[in-house]
C-alpha cells in the first residue's frame, strides 16, 4: 500500500517565510499614491477651469463644455 504525501506528515514542520512589514503595505502604498495622483489632477484642472475663458484659450485649455458645430451643407462646400 502506498501513502501519498503532500508535504504534511504528522511529525514533520512547514516553515513558511514570514512576511515583511514592505510586502504587507505595500498595497496600501500604491493605493495611497493613485489617491494622490487622482487628488492632483482634480485639483489642477479645477485651478485651470476657474481661469477667465481668453486666458484658457490661450494656453489651449478645452472648454467644459464642448461647442457643437453646426452641420455644412453641400450647398456650402460647393
Amino acid at each position: 500500500m502506498t501513502l501519498a504525501s503532500f508535504g504534511t506528515t504528522a511529525g514533520s514542520r512547514t516553515f513558511r517565510r514570514p512576511l515583511s512589514l514592505a510586502a504587507l503595505t505595500a498595497p496600501l502604498a500604491s493605493a495611497a499614491t493613485q489617491l494622490r495622483r487622482w487628488h492632483d489632477r482634480r485639483r489642477t484642472e479645477r485651478a485651470l477651469e476657474g481661469m477667465p475663458l481668453d486666458l484658457r484659450k490661450d494656453i489651449g485649455w478645452p472648454s467644459a463644455i464642448p461647442q457643437q458645430r453646426p452641420a455644412r451643407s453641400a450647398r456650402s462646400r460647393a
